[in-house]
């Protein structure tokens, strides 16, 4: 296979990207180290203070991709960012989904969510709930127990109804709390994102995480997003380590539930989104063309609501 070029010209629906424009929206990252982005991402130094649609069509141009999954990249006002990907997404030359930034303990979640229902392609929010008992920097929520108290759940619960998908992003370690919350609220689509984020690649972490991301896997309510390598494997990421873990959320998902996503312009930190991709490609290699297509495109176009 020639490199960074898919042998079918299949379409994509990239199910995990970023664009932002810090001459238009703060970015406090930008502004200053932040040693907490830094723990998670690795040295941030060479990303871009903006990256627009124009410098991500540049990057992804040796594939078809058809459709975007936009997700909010830490802004200081996060609705000054989703009113301004909104604006983004309405001029774009392809469809564009938008996954806003929630927090289901915030007394004023009401009158966000109402915001938010009115932005056209606005199909899922999410919240970061990351928590490393061993490493300080590496915690994305205020506390750990977000997922049992009493105030965060009923918070949750008023996604109900709203046919918006609910992305929590936490590592590892919080998978069996995270399960709780999935089984205890089929009536949402929850996205397991970043593979479930493992955080021990030893062989008993591997294997605890599997049993994990099977048990999610069984509960028809959920989605596995599979993106971020670099961000779980490290900017020096090889397709060898991270092939099995890959195949054990397609194992767990299947491939109707399963999504691919480059994790641009973070993902052009490590080998970009070619060298990705090519990966993505030898992994499943041995799937059906309509097992590909779902991955690729389909579970992500469904999942978002991309047209």
């Amino acid at each position: 296979m020639p490199h960074g070029i898919s042998p079918t010209g299949r379409p994509i629906v990239d199910a995990h990207m970023h664009l932002y424009d810090s001459h238009a929206v703060r970015y406090a990252v930008f502004e200053h180290r932040d040693p907490t982005f830094e723990a998670l991402v690795g040295d941030y130094g060479a990303l871009p203070r903006s990256y627009s649609l124009d410098d991500y069509l540049r990057a992804t141009r040796s594939r078809n991709v058809s459709g975007l999954v936009w997700h909010e990249f830490i802004a200081e006002d996060s609705l000054e960012e989703i009113a301004w990907a909104q604006l983004l997404a309405a001029s774009a030359p392809l469809p564009i989904a938008l996954v806003g930034l929630v927090d289901f303990a915030d007394p004023g979640l009401p009158r966000r969510l109402e915001a938010y229902r009115e932005i056209p392609g606005l199909s899922a929010v999410r919240q970061h709930l990351g928590w490393d008992e061993n490493a300080p920097l590496r915690r994305m929520a205020a506390r750990p127990d977000f997922m049992s108290d009493p105030a965060w759940l009923e918070g949750l619960g008023t996604l109900e109804g709203l046919d918006l998908r609910c992305g929590l992003e936490v590592f590892a370690p919080q998978l069996p709390d995270l399960l709780g919350v999935v089984r205890a609220h089929p009536d949402i689509g929850f996205t397991i994102a970043v593979m479930g984020w493992p955080t021990d690649r030893s062989a008993d972490g591997f294997s605890r995480w599997r049993s994990d991301m099977l048990a999610l896997g069984r509960c028809d309510n959920t989605c596995g997003s599979i993106s971020a390598v670099e961000c779980v494997f490290g900017l020096g990421w090889s397709e060898v380590e991270v092939g099995p873990w890959i195949m054990s959320v397609i194992e767990a998902f299947g491939p109707e539930r399963c999504m691919f996503g480059s994790h641009l312009p973070i993902d052009g930190l490590s080998y970009g989104f070619d060298r990705l991709y090519d990966a993505y490609e030898r992994i499943v290699s041995g799937f059906s063309e309509d097992e590909k297509d779902a991955m690729f495109r389909g579970t992500a176009a469904a999942w978002f609501r991309i047209s």
